[in-house]
């Protein structure tokens, strides 16, 4: 996760979010992280097969069903998740920094 805190950090400077207190940033950088990472669980389950979709909708709700498992799982039906993350992290940037979608 460590690609992630340094293009979140790098997010802040290019934003111009550079002279506030560090628990704030900390703060703002973890939410930041939380809803960068839900978009890119549901590009990556958007690019399921409907079969796939459906035995993902199956296990989703099960206890014991972890973010290590559903990232298995998506990887094991053939997504790219490199290339998803990649492309969810270039539109979160541009949303951001208000230069896109």
């Amino acid at each position: 996760m460590q690609n992630i805190d340094d293009f979140l950090e790098s997010l802040l400077n290019d934003k111009g979010i550079t002279d506030v207190d560090p628990e704030i940033r900390a703060e703002l950088k973890e939410d930041m992280k939380t809803r960068l990472m839900d978009q890119i669980n549901k590009a990556a389950i958007l690019e399921l097969s409907e079969e796939k979709a459906i035995e993902l909708a199956d296990q989703i709700d099960k206890p014991d069903f972890t973010n290590e498992k559903l990232t298995k799982f998506i990887q094991d039906a053939g997504v790219n998740l490199t290339e998803v993350a990649l492309d969810t992290m270039l539109k979160f940037r541009n949303f951001y920094l208000g230069s896109g979608e």
